[in-house]
């Protein structure tokens, strides 16, 4: 099941076209990108390019029909057969897709054509080949891992784990604490240890908390980027003045992510709870103005919550847009470890989700395998995302090696659940959407 030999230069027109919807698609504009590649049905880029946007846009019936149309010009067009056979799973039409699958995994069994094949197999009632094949799966990407000896390549820092407000998508119920700032000790343990383990991404957020907050943040980026680091940070923009974004944004980081989701005063309060609007639309415009011509990506990031996310994604971006922000990444928020009850109940996975999870089967959280999170009093979390409260710790970075932590029994014992598709017995693991879809 080869994919067909590469196709003669494509028209000037039709070349536009194609690069013109990867940029719109790459910008999250999908329904923009759909429309424009429609206008060329008889291409077969293009109609593989809007199959493969309608399946993000859960247009399962329109895919798959886009999908079958190229795999009678080429049939044996291998992401063609898949994609068709992912429309036909959600559309609960596994028994039709297990031949796609089937010929998709003797041509390439790896990881992925195990996974979905193994969904298909088990929908269709197949349960003893569906998880030996999931089991095969998990396996597969966790040996990727053992590869690098579970070493991560990235590492989330938390600097403050004060946090100043109290946002909607948030698991700030849960927090145990709301203080503490990162000692410059620790902070240079983490960097000591980043540089011996061939770390080259530090993440400059973990678990919760603002790092704008810690009243040493512009010497320890600064640190941080002279020692080489591809260094980023995320922050709600509160704590910004003129004069913070214009020294944030000559420090050379990798990107600054500014979390915003609103398009007047009351949708965004009532998200970003205990913000000014006014005011947090001034700090964006001058990071934005900042950062401009520069080598820092800066972006916008909205957390979309709520039954009506979709709507907030498309007003907030709407709204951005119309104030001059292009990099508008918007995410559906996730349920922050099962901490936040968002969307539906998944009984047959046990977690609730925003996402469209139905079809997904547990995989290890691929954050989880390549990265890490420190806490500020160097506490060592598996989590490097949700674990406010450290349920996850694995160790303590100024007692131990970043290598002896991941290589030690409590990161093992986790990373072995996930091998045998039970983390029932892992806090937060075990109620977390992420490691769905």
């Amino acid at each position: 099941m080869a994919s067909p030999a590469p196709q003669p230069a494509f028209p000037p027109e039709i070349s536009q076209a194609l690069a013109r919807a990867q940029t719109l698609a790459a910008g999250q504009k999908l329904d923009e990108a759909e429309k424009l590649l429609a206008q060329y049905p008889h291409v077969p880029d293009c109609v593989f390019r809007r199959a493969a946007i309608l399946m993000t846009l859960e247009r399962w019936a329109e895919a798959e029909a886009g999908f079958r149309a190229l795999l009678k010009l080429a049939p044996s067009h291998f992401d063609s057969a898949m994609g068709l056979a992912g429309a036909l799973i959600e559309q609960n039409r596994a028994k039709e897709a297990i031949p796609l699958l089937e010929a998709a995994y003797k041509a390439q069994p790896g990881g992925r054509t195990r996974y979905f094949l193994g969904i298909g197999l088990d929908q269709a009632g197949q349960k003893d080949r569906a998880a030996k094949l999931l089991a095969e799966a998990r396996a597969h990407v966790i040996a990727q891992s053992e590869a690098r000896n579970l070493l991560p390549s990235e590492l989330y820092m938390q600097i403050s784990r004060r946090c100043n407000l109290r946002c909607a998508m948030c698991g700030h119920e849960v927090w145990k604490s709301n203080s503490g700032f990162m000692e410059m000790e620790v902070f240079d343990r983490i960097l000591e240890q980043s540089k011996a383990n061939g770390i080259t991404t530090l993440h400059i957020l973990s678990g919760q908390g603002e790092p704008m907050l810690h009243p040493q943040v512009f010497e320890m980026l600064e640190k941080a980027v002279a020692m080489g680091f591809n260094v980023g940070i995320v922050t709600n923009g509160t704590p910004l003045t003129p004069e913070r974004c214009e020294k944030l944004g000559k420090l050379g980081l990798a990107y600054i992510q500014f979390s915003f989701a609103g398009w007047d005063k009351d949708s965004y309060e009532a998200t970003y709870v205990g913000a000014k609007f006014d005011r947090t639309l001034a700090n964006l415009h001058k990071m934005a103005e900042t950062t401009k011509g520069t080598k820092t990506n800066f972006m916008v990031k909205a957390v979309c919550t709520g039954d009506n996310w979709a709507e907030v994604r498309d007003r907030t971006r709407a709204f951005l847009e119309g104030h001059g922000v292009d990099k508008v990444f918007t995410v559906i928020a996730n349920n922050f470890g099962g901490n936040v009850v968002h969307g539906k109940f998944h009984e047959h996975l046990g977690v609730w989700s925003l996402k469209n999870i139905e079809h997904q089967r547990l995989m290890p959280c691929r954050v989880l395998l390549r990265a890490v999170g420190v806490f500020c009093d160097g506490t060592v979390t598996a989590c490097a995302c949700y674990d406010s409260n450290a349920e996850l710790k694995i160790g303590n970075i100024m007692e131990q090696t970043l290598a002896e932590i991941r290589q030690g029994p409590e990161f093992r014992k986790i990373v072995d659940a996930f091998r045998c598709g039970d983390v029932s017995g892992i806090p937060m693991c075990s109620k977390c959407d992420d490691p769905y879809g």
